[in-house]
């Protein structure tokens, strides 16, 4: 039993089925290196990252606490996709309406 080659066979067999049945493909799509203007999403979170981690800085050395801190900043940061709420406001409001 090689379970990558079940996996492969289980993924060809989904596939030609999508095709038989004149079914939507997935779709992928991917950026081309040093393209960063075709990352525009990834490219402004990482912006927002170097404001506590500069480029360069040794991870060896950042605590815990220094990476909670940041990743508490980003969640709470309001954004114009998000109709100037932050990910942390919206996530609130989907727990309270479940």
């Amino acid at each position: 039993y090689d379970a990558r080659r079940s996996q492969f066979i289980f993924d060809l067999l989904v596939e030609s089925k999508s095709i038989l049945l004149n079914n939507k493909r997935t779709v992928v799509f991917f950026c081309h290196p040093y393209s960063a203007y075709e990352r525009g999403s990834n490219e402004n979170m990482n912006r927002l990252i170097r404001r506590f981690f500069p480029k360069g800085t040794n991870f060896d050395n950042v605590t815990k606490e220094q990476v909670a801190e940041a990743e508490r900043w980003v969640n709470h940061y309001p954004r114009k996709l998000l109709g100037w709420k932050s990910a942390a406001t919206l996530f609130e409001e989907e727990l309270q309406a479940a």
